[in-house]
């Protein structure tokens, strides 16, 4: 239960004033955190990436981080949360660094995968990359007073009273910019609407990515003058701007002339099972079919590794060229592994250049709500994902509106589809060509976004 759960039973009672509302949030945040500190400890001790970045979540930026941010140019804090913000935001930020040269340009992201595809994938672009504060008000003061940033533009969801309170007392625009408030969103702050209504006021634009979020928008407090549905940002990413295809992942993929190549991206806990299953059914149908799995997190890829190993088939993994199963085999009788473990950071999106088929993770359990469909899609492939897609539903739709995606719910669809693409080129062409016009027809997002922002600058 975090925080804001705590304020319901103040609201007629103690916190009438904005100021008091934010002193008791400010309270109950650091009571949360302190009740959490056991376990914070512990997983500190224990986990290498629960130590990284820790300072600079408490507000403590090192020295030589702000030193780069120093110059004459606008200071312009992007956050990102994780992958998905990071890579959904590029586009903005490559026009945004033409744009403004000499722009001191901080980045922050919330987790480690976040932080590790930002400096591969954005290094250029910014002058400092840290990990987002706490929204203690002291920690984020701190980042505030050492930076003194002229904008901060917050991507797609995440919303923090202290941060923002911080921000408009210093006269600071706060853009959100991809916009997304998921109807299970609206309904918790609409149930603490006593609260955030005066959060959402403070927000100087509100660039939301579809009608439905530009409505919940002003029904939580934003002024209508100072939002518009400018698009999805994700849709303004293109081929190659993510990580350049490399020999290296060319080589270790070994794909021979004639062989489809399945990429299941971005899989979480209880995926991988069901995408292995429904491979090991179409191989007696079609020996040329492979497979390759990239997990989500990176601590997931002992795990999966395990899974391919108990599931016999062979497999090699980028991090160890060559080093698979040697199961006596009939699938190994062509001299490659059926399998390949994408296990490192920041090549998906050069994975799904080699794809014929691609289904994106997150999506066939609940509780994720699905990843990035248009990534696949921007290359011109035919996309899979399954039923639990509540992040990504208008991606989702257009896709299967257009014949670019399918739905699959289950084992049972997912190897039904698979085979059905898999033995019919066209048809892979077909899906291919309507993803990735899909991709073209909503692309704009960037230039009305950057248009607001230019205008707050």
């Amino acid at each position: 239960m975090g925080p804001t759960r705590l304020l319901c039973p103040l609201e007629h009672h103690l916190i009438r004033s904005p100021l008091m509302k934010y002193f008791f949030y400010d309270i109950l945040f650091h009571g949360f955190f302190a009740a959490t500190l056991p376990y914070v400890l512990y997983k500190a001790a224990t986990t290498e990436k629960y130590r990284e970045g820790l300072g600079e979540r408490f507000g403590r930026v090192k020295r030589e981080k702000l030193s780069s941010l120093s110059g004459p140019g606008p200071g312009i804090w992007i956050h990102a949360v994780s992958v998905g913000e990071t890579r959904a935001v590029l586009p903005l930020l490559k026009v945004l660094r033409e744009n403004h040269p000499n722009a001191r340009i901080l980045f922050s992201t919330t987790t480690r995968t976040g932080q590790a595809v930002a400096a591969a994938e954005c290094g250029p672009l910014i002058d400092a990359l840290v990990y987002f504060p706490l929204d203690f008000s002291w920690a984020v003061k701190n980042v505030i007073r050492e930076f003194k940033p002229d904008i901060f533009i917050d991507t797609e969801k995440e919303i923090w009273p202290n941060l923002f309170k911080a921000l408009h007392d210093n006269s600071v625009p706060i853009v959100i910019v991809n916009g997304s408030i998921s109807e299970r969103s609206f309904r918790r702050f609409l149930k603490f609407g006593f609260f955030f209504a005066d959060i959402f006021s403070k927000i100087s634009f509100f660039c939301a990515g579809t009608g439905a979020d530009f409505e919940r928008a002003l029904a939580l407090g934003v002024r209508e003058e100072q939002a518009m549905v400018t698009g999805n940002l994700k849709f303004d990413q293109r081929p190659g701007s993510g990580t350049h295809l490399t020999e290296g992942l060319k080589k270790n993929l070994g794909l021979k002339s004639g062989e489809i190549l399945f990429v299941a991206g971005s899989t979480h806990s209880g995926e991988d099972e069901i995408i292995l299953s429904a491979f090991k059914e179409l191989l007696e149908r079609y020996g040329n079919l492979r497979l390759a799995i990239a997990p989500r997190h990176p601590e997931r890829f002992t795990e999966v590794e395990g899974l391919i190993n108990k599931s016999g088939l062979t497999y090699d993994k980028r991090s160890a060229p060559k080093a698979s199963t040697e199961k006596a085999g009939k699938d190994k009788g062509d001299g490659g592994a059926k399998v390949f473990l994408l296990d490192t950071m920041g090549e998906l999106n050069s994975l799904y250049e080699f794809a014929h088929v691609a289904f994106v993770g997150g999506s066939l359990v609940p509780g994720i709500g699905g990843h990035n469909l248009l990534e696949p899609a921007a290359l011109g492939k035919p996309v899979l994902f399954g039923p639990y897609v509540h992040t990504c539903g208008v991606m989702a739709e257009l896709l299967s509106e257009a014949g670019g995606g399918v739905m699959v719910r289950d084992q049972r669809e997912l190897a039904a589809e698979l085979g059905r693409l898999a033995g019919d080129k066209k048809l892979r062409e077909s899906m291919g060509a309507a993803a990735r016009e899909v991709v073209k027809k909503n692309s704009g997002a960037v230039r009305k976004t950057l248009q607001v922002i230019e205008g707050l600058l």
